[in-house]
């Protein structure tokens, strides 16, 4: 099983506060939360 350091979120355009908190209560740490969209570009790069 893949460390859960290792997994990466990033959450997008309105996600709810509950769903950050559920995932760090499981362990995850690298979560990146935005309220809003992002430009296709930089949308690209965040995934890559």
């Amino acid at each position: 099983s893949l460390d859960k350091s290792k997994i990466r979120f990033l959450l997008l355009e309105g996600v709810h506060q509950n769903a950050v908190d559920t995932l760090k209560a499981a362990g995850y740490t690298n979560i990146e939360y935005l309220t809003g969209s992002l430009p296709e570009a930089e949308l690209k790069e965040k995934i890559a």
